[in-house]
């Protein structure tokens, strides 16, 4: 008959005492306050992790977001996302024009590498126009 193990209401057991598990208690609400914004900020998966971070003295990031860049930064993402698909169809493009060899399809396939050339010199046209709108807006600042 096995031996059950005891367990302790902070999770440990008589034969694996569990020395690393550690409980806080911040009471003053402006502090908690403080934590949670430091903690949302910092992008950690976890509390644990956060707070793990902090305390060690190891490097951690924080992420803001600015809502007068959102437009921006949709405007780019879908701009990037639209060059992928121009990317992919390009090479498409090529790989059928290094496999058929007629001149009619040679000729079809150039004309369609020239629209999509031409597609992604436009949208990067976008994005200089959209980097140099979003200099004057933070110089107006």
């Amino acid at each position: 008959m096995k031996k059950q193990k005891q367990k302790k209401p902070d999770g440990r057991c008589a034969t694996c005492p569990r020395w690393d598990r550690w409980h806080i208690r911040i009471p003053n609400s402006e502090d908690q306050q403080k934590l949670i914004r430091l903690y949302r900020k910092s992008g950690a998966k976890t509390k644990s992790d956060f707070v793990r971070t902090r305390l060690l003295g190891e490097a951690f990031k924080v992420i803001t977001q600015d809502p007068a860049k959102e437009p921006y930064l949709e405007k780019l993402s879908e701009i990037v996302s639209m060059t992928h698909k121009i990317g992919m169809l390009y090479n498409e493009a090529v790989k059928a024009l290094n496999t058929y060899h007629s001149v009619a399809t040679a000729q079809q396939l150039l004309s369609k590498l020239e629209t999509y050339s031409q597609l992604l010199i436009r949208f990067q046209h976008q994005v200089v126009q959209l980097q140099n709108l979003l200099r004057v807006n933070k110089n107006e600042c």
